[in-house]
């Protein structure tokens, strides 16, 4: 699924081809998504975004696939029964968790502060699953701003690497989360994101793993936490753990692994 895509047709979009372009392919179990995304090399090389930086602004990590965001989408794509639910990938840079929600049949909410993201995570989710699940998109800065619905599952993927987003997104969370939804968090066992998941015990259940992931020459273990206030809600999810030979258990309370950096 999700051949189709070349970087010709996303040229054709005016919000796209102001960036150099290449396709990636993202294996989710038997399908393949052909994604188009920025060449975040020339990208980066090109400078354009360090005045903004050095004024305090992110850098702009929202071009890179992160190995993260590719371990919630196998994640998803192993746990199937996504039509019709409700999804929210919060601080979605290109948005590779909820594309792949989309392709599974889910109604998709793509949040980011970054204009440019949400065009590839929007473009590429119609793209992948033509006339399927619906997607939207909200422009947010989560630390002011507030989501707007209610979702069954909340994809965290590597947003949690700064203790100054840790207050915000737990907002969000109370805010934007349904009684009996899951919160998917993926990071590589970073200091600030332990935190953050330990804090997160204090009202939720949770199930947990660790994987290896590819991302490119990146091969890092992600680790895989699945939190939800209703225990109940996370039997289907430990179950797709049990069955994978490819992660192993983790329990809590969750600890960091020396050496993990920030995006």
């Amino acid at each position: 699924m999700g051949g189709a895509v070349t970087v010709p047709e996303a040229r054709s979009n005016p919000h796209l081809r102001r960036f150099a372009l290449r396709t990636v392919r993202v294996p989710l179990g038997k399908r393949v998504l052909a994604l188009a995304v920025p060449d975040s090399r020339r990208w980066l090389r090109e400078g354009t975004w360090v005045p903004d930086t050095e004024r305090g602004a992110e850098p702009p990590y929202w071009v890179e696939i992160w190995p993260a965001s590719l371990a919630v989408a196998q994640l998803l794509a192993r746990k199937g029964g996504l039509e019709g639910a409700r999804v929210l990938d919060l601080g979605c840079g290109l948005g590779v968790p909820g594309i792949a929600a989309s392709s599974f049949g889910a109604d998709v909410t793509f949040a980011d502060r970054e204009v440019a993201a949400l065009d590839f995570a929007q473009w590429n989710a119609a793209r992948v699953h033509p006339g399927g699940g619906e997607s939207s998109r909200q422009q947010i800065d989560w630390s002011a701003d507030e989501v707007e619905g209610c979702f069954d599952i909340v994809v965290l993927a590597d947003v949690t690497y700064r203790h100054l987003h840790h207050g915000p997104l737990r907002r969000q969370l109370d805010r934007c989360l349904a009684s009996a939804g899951v919160v998917v968090h993926a990071d590589p066992c970073r200091a600030e994101s332990t935190e953050f998941l330990n804090g997160l015990r204090a009202q939720y259940a949770t199930v947990a793993c660790l994987r290896e992931t590819c991302a490119g020459p990146r091969r890092l273990v992600v680790r895989l936490v699945v939190a939800s206030r209703d225990p109940m809600a996370l039997a289907p999810w430990q179950n797709v753990f049990d069955t994978d030979r490819h992660s192993r258990p983790v329990t809590a309370p969750f600890r960091s692994v020396s050496g993990s950096v920030a995006p």
